[in-house]
């Protein structure tokens, strides 16, 4: 899990530095022991940027994903440019030794619990937010939105900086194509009407993934 964590945290990094300042010189590091710490830094662009900014998702899922597990993430301006630092405890730091000590009648401090109640938050919701292929398949246009049996939840990381622009006006909503967690999976974006009818579906490729066209099933 934390190799998956600390790859998913480069590729996000590496992503937003190619998007967000074309031409920039970028260092990668990866310190371990205990734990693993990789940062991603990248001085300022040097050509035009993308027109196109995102909404910064990726790195809040990524902040959630890393505290989630009791680890460290950081991401800021850093030296006119940007930097990304996470921080994954190993299994064995992962697990915090206590002092043997008189019982205490009090409860726990919030800090030992928050992270895991986290991870479990972030595992119920994002496996709630699964989107068979199948059910994704037969969506059609003009189908209103209550009349169709959608997952619980929407994800709370939508990959909204990798999708096409959404239709004028439409309200859209994302779904993951897999419950498997800590890895960038292909996501399913619905956009509906001002009325709630089905105007557009998307398929929203994985990290590093290709692009499918901009509403295919519904311009043929």
């Amino acid at each position: 899990m934390a190799e998956r964590l600390l790859h998913r945290v480069t590729r996000e990094a590496l992503t937003n530095a190619v998007r967000h300042a074309p031409g920039a010189s970028v260092v990668v590091e990866l310190t371990g022991g205990p734990g693993a710490t990789v940062t991603v830094t990248n001085g300022p662009a040097t050509e035009p940027g993308s027109a196109h900014s995102g909404g910064g998702t990726g790195l809040l899922g990524l902040r959630a994903a890393v505290t989630a597990v009791g680890g460290a993430f950081e991401a800021g301006p850093h030296g006119g440019g940007y930097r990304v630092r996470a921080h994954v405890p190993s299994g064995r730091a992962g697990r915090r030794r206590r002092p043997v000590r008189p019982p205490r009648p009090s409860p726990a401090p919030a800090a030992e619990w928050r992270p895991r109640w986290a991870a479990g938050w972030y595992a119920y919701t994002e496996t709630h937010a699964v989107l068979e292929p199948a059910a994704y398949a037969a969506l059609r246009a003009g189908t209103p939105l209550t009349s169709l049996a959608l997952p619980d939840r929407q994800t709370q990381d939508p990959p909204s900086d990798r999708a096409p622009a959404p239709p004028e006006g439409a309200d859209c909503r994302y779904y993951r194509a897999s419950g498997e967690l800590f890895v960038s999976v292909d996501h399913y974006r619905l956009c509906f009407d001002d009325v709630g009818r089905l105007v557009a579906k998307d398929v929203v490729p994985r990290a590093g993934g290709r692009r499918s066209a901009t509403h295919e099933e519904f311009t043929r």
